[in-house]
């Protein structure tokens, strides 16, 4: 069984401050950054996250490789924020369960899915749920994941939400240095959702040190995607020790970059 351990000590969390644009659309107004992309946020996650890090294909070859060894895919995210990533991957997940158990009576099982995340200032539940209302397609992902922040209030450190048997969320709430310095897990990311505010408001999420505590949390064939192609970006991800391929981008950004470990 995976072990997921953290020894930052429990406080009550600084929730973020988020504003409402005249669409309803949430803003950081620390970070003077969106939430999620308003030429489709849900798509933006499906293209860049879902698609970037090939997960659909990764967790199908997972599935026939398994020997009872590893049954399960970690993904790892920098910037929980709305939760939106995790809504498209919950429903990836499950829409991939369905479609190889039509496939075959003897259905491939999927991996279960350990979902990483880290939020320095995270939505409250009521921002949150109103940042859902623009995703209906998401409503039974987004009422399992907002029942289970019901259950407990969050806390500094590590907060474990077991969302259903296929998919637990171990929510980091503090600096993403502090966190993922001070992350302790037996089973190492395969896939990160590179996904912080701008670098250019956010800058020290994405520094040189913060990159590499990511490969310390990964092994060789460990993928990455990010919306953004800055250089600081770039020069980090790469000094760090990852591989990185230029692709299309999504809505306005030209491009975006996905990556590997060898």
């Amino acid at each position: 069984m995976e072990q997921i351990i953290s020894n930052i000590p429990e406080a009550p969390v600084k929730y973020a401050d988020v504003e409402f644009n005249e669409k309803n659309e949430p803003h950081s107004s620390l970070f003077n950054d969106v939430y999620f992309s308003d030429c489709g946020g849900a798509d933006e996650t499906r293209h860049v996250f879902i698609n970037g890090c090939n997960i659909e294909n990764r967790l199908t070859e997972a599935a026939a490789n398994l020997s009872g060894k590893r049954d399960t895919y970690v993904i790892g995210e920098t910037g929980f924020g709305t939760g939106l990533n995790l809504l498209v991957t919950m429903k990836c997940h499950s829409e991939l369960r369905e479609k190889l158990s039509a496939k075959t009576s003897n259905a491939l099982i999927l991996p279960r899915l350990n979902f990483i995340s880290v939020e320095k200032y995270p939505l409250h539940i009521d921002d949150m749920k109103k940042a859902h209302s623009h995703f209906p397609q998401f409503s039974e992902e987004s009422s399992i994941l907002l029942e289970s922040l019901k259950k407990k209030p969050l806390h500094t450190g590590l907060n474990t939400l077991e969302l259903t048997p296929w998919i637990t969320v171990y929510l980091l709430i503090g600096d993403i240095s502090e966190c993922y310095g001070n992350l302790s897990i037996s089973q190492p990311v395969d896939s990160w959702y590179l996904d912080g505010f701008n670098p250019e408001s956010n800058t020290d999420m994405w520094s040189y040190d913060n990159m590499k505590l990511l490969v310390n949390l990964s092994h060789p064939g460990t993928n990455l995607a990010t919306f953004t192609v800055c250089r600081q970006v770039k020069d980090n991800l790469k000094a760090a020790g990852f591989t990185l391929i230029k692709k299309a981008g999504f809505g306005r950004k030209r491009e975006m970059l996905t990556g590997f470990l060898d």
